[in-house]
C-alpha cells in the first residue's frame, strides 16, 4: 500500500488549505506535521528539504515538493482533476488563477490590524461581488454544464468553491445576487468526498485566530503587517498570494505590504499594477499567438522567451494611453480584467501561469510525465520567486537602487543559485529535469542572465550555472533571441516606467 502523502506546515489555513481541499476531494487521506517551534523549521532547512527555504512542503510518491502550485498541479494531474487536454487544462489554471488572486485577499486577512480587518472584510465583498463571482457566473451561464471545464469536477470547481465558502464567512449572503453559482455551491458541496471534508471533525481548518498568527510569526522570526497604502496596490491587481507566499514562505524587503522591518514604497503600487491590471480583448488576424501588454519587459517577457525559445513567432499589441487601457475595460470580454494577455488557438488566455503552462505543454517543453512536470514546476516557482525582485527594481527610488541590488545580489547567490546549482551537479545531465530541454531551463536562463545586468560577476561562484549559460545561450532558437533585433525587450528605462505611470495614473 502506498504511503500516504505527509503535510508540512503550520495548524491553520494559509497556502496548506488548498492543498487539504484538493486531496480531500480526491478521496485521498493524508497525514500532517505541524510545525510549531522555530527548531523544527531549522531542522528542515539543514536537511535540504525546504529547496527554496519554503513552505508548504508535501511528501508524496517518493518526492519533497514545495512551492504550492507545483504541488497543487501535481495532485490535480494525478487524482484526474486536471481535464482532458491541454486547451481543458489552460481553462482550469486560467480559473484557479483567477480564485487564486481572490484567495490572496483572505488569506492576509488574519495579520491585519482590528481596523484594517474592517476595511479589509469590506473590500474583499467588494472584490469578489464586483469582479470575481461575476465571471464565475458568467461561465457558468455560457458553459451550461455543472462543472467550470468540460462536465465533470476538476481543481477549478474545488478551488472556487473553498474561496466561495471562505468570502460568506466574511459575508453569509455574499451570492445573493448570483444564482448560478448559489446552485453551484450547493452541487460541489454535495459531492461524498466534499461533503465529508464539510463535515465536523474532518482535516479542514477553521478560520485562522491570534495563536495561528502568532506562531506563524515565532517560527518564522517575522512579523507581519499591512500598511493603507497597500489598499491601493489591492486595488488595481489580483496577485496578493504573492505577498502571502512571501509572508509564509520567502520573506523579502522588497515585497509589497510586507514589513521586515523595513518600509513599504510606491515600488509596489507600480510593478504590481504592471503584472496584473484591466485590459481588452483584441483579436489576432493570423495563425500566429498575439500578446497585448505594455512595450516593455514585466509580466510578459517569460511569456515572450517561452514562445521564442519554442521557435514560434508572435505578434505584439502595446498599451501606449490611458484611453487605450480604459477601453480594455469597457469591452468586458477578458476575464478578470488583467493583463498579460494571449490569444492563441482561439482562446484568449490571462494568468501568466496558465499561458506559460499552456506553451510549455504545447511545445512540449513541460517533462514526459507527472513527476517531472512537478519538478518543473517547483523549480519554475523558485525562479518566479527570484523574478519577483527584478520585476519590482525599475520602480525603486533613486535612493533604494543600491540597496536592493544587493538584495537582489544576495537572494541570487545565497537562497536561489545555490538551489539550481546542486540541481545540475547531482543531476549530472544537461538540463534541470530529465535530459530534456524545458520551460524550468528557459526560465532560469532568463533569470541568470537579468541578475547578471545588475550584478555582472554573481555567476562567479557557481561554474555549474556558468556553463549551463553558456549552453543554453548556443541553443539555436534562445541564439536568436539574444541577438539584436529580436522582440526580447531592453531593462525597462524612465521611458518606460514614466509610461506605465500615465496609463495607471500613479503619479
Amino acid at each position: 500500500m502506498a504511503a500516504k502523502p505527509v503535510l508540512y506546515y503550520f495548524d491553520g489555513r494559509g497556502k496548506m488549505e488548498s492543498i487539504r481541499w484538493l486531496l480531500a476531494a480526491a478521496g485521498v487521506e493524508f497525514e500532517e506535521v505541524f510545525l510549531e517551534t522555530r527548531e523544527q523549521y531549522e531542522k528542515l532547512l539543514q536537511s535540504g528539504v525546504l529547496m527554496f527555504q519554503q513552505v508548504p512542503m508535501v511528501e508524496i510518491d517518493g518526492m519533497k515538493l514545495v512551492q504550492t502550485r507545483a504541488i497543487l498541479n501535481y495532485i490535480a494531474g494525478k487524482y484526474n482533476l486536471y481535464g482532458k487536454d491541454l486547451k481543458e487544462r489552460a481553462l482550469i489554471d486560467m480559473y484557479v488563477g483567477g480564485t487564486d488572486d481572490l484567495m490572496g485577499f483572505l488569506l492576509i486577512f488574519p495579520f491585519l490590524s482590528a481596523e484594517d480587518k474592517v476595511k479589509q472584510c469590506a473590500f474583499v465583498v467588494q472584490k469578489a461581488t464586483s469582479r470575481y463571482f461575476p465571471a464565475y457566473e458568467k461561465v457558468l451561464k455560457d458553459h451550461g454544464q455543472d462543472f467550470l471545464v468540460g462536465n465533470r469536477l476538476s481543481w477549478a470547481d474545488i478551488h472556487l468553491l473553498e474561496a466561495i465558502l471562505m468570502v460568506e464567512e466574511k459575508k453569509s449572503d455574499a451570492l445573493s445576487g448570483f444564482p448560478l453559482l448559489q446552485a453551484f455551491k450547493k452541487r460541489i458541496s454535495s459531492i461524498p468526498t466534499i461533503k465529508k471534508f464539510l463535515a465536523p471533525g474532518s482535516k479542514r481548518k477553521p478560520i485562522s485566530d491570534d495563536k495561528y498568527v502568532e506562531t506563524v510569526r515565532r517560527v518564522l522570526r517575522m512579523y507581519y503587517d499591512v500598511t493603507p497604502l497597500c489598499a491601493k496596490v489591492w486595488a488595481m491587481m489580483g496577485a496578493a498570494d504573492i505577498m502571502v507566499c512571501k509572508a509564509l514562505g520567502t520573506p523579502t524587503p522588497l515585497c509589497p505590504g510586507i514589513h521586515f522591518g523595513g518600509t513599504c514604497s510606491q515600488v509596489a503600487v507600480v510593478i504590481m499594477a504592471v503584472i496584473v491590471t484591466e485590459h481588452r480583448e483584441l483579436r489576432s488576424m493570423s495563425g500566429k499567438p498575439r500578446l497585448t501588454y505594455i512595450n516593455g519587459r514585466g509580466r510578459m517577457e517569460t511569456i515572450r522567451w517561452l514562445l521564442a525559445a519554442a521557435g514560434v513567432e508572435f505578434e505584439e499589441i502595446f498599451l501606449q494611453t490611458r484611453e487605450q487601457l480604459l477601453k480594455l475595460g469597457q469591452d468586458g470580454s477578458l476575464m478578470f480584467y488583467e493583463l498579460p494577455l494571449v490569444e492563441i488557438d482561439g482562446m484568449k488566455l490571462v494568468q501568466c501561469r496558465a499561458i506559460l503552462s499552456y506553451i510549455a505543454g504545447k511545445y512540449n517543453l513541460y517533462g514526459k510525465d507527472l513527476k517531472e512536470r512537478a519538478l518543473i514546476d517547483m523549480y519554475v516557482e523558485g525562479i518566479s520567486d527570484l523574478m519577483h525582485l527584478i520585476l519590482m527594481f525599475p520602480f525603486s527610488p533613486p535612493e533604494a537602487k543600491e540597496k536592493n541590488i544587493a538584495t537582489i545580489a544576495e537572494k541570487a547567490t545565497e537562497r536561489y543559485f545555490p538551489v539550481f546549482e546542486k540541481v545540475l551537479k547531482q543531476h549530472g545531465q544537461d538540463f534541470l529535469v530529465g535530459n530534456k530541454f524545458s520551460r524550468a531551463d528557459v526560465q532560469l536562463m532568463e533569470a541568470i542572465l537579468a541578475v547578471e545586468e545588475k550584478v555582472p560577476s554573481v555567476l562567479s561562484g557557481f561554474p555549474q550555472l556558468q556553463a549551463f549559460k553558456t549552453k543554453m545561450s548556443n541553443m539555436p532558437t534562445i541564439k536568436k533571441f539574444l541577438q539584436p533585433g529580436s522582440p526580447r525587450k531592453p531593462p525597462p528605462d524612465e521611458n518606460y516606467v514614466a509610461t506605465v505611470m500615465k496609463i495607471f495614473k500613479l503619479d
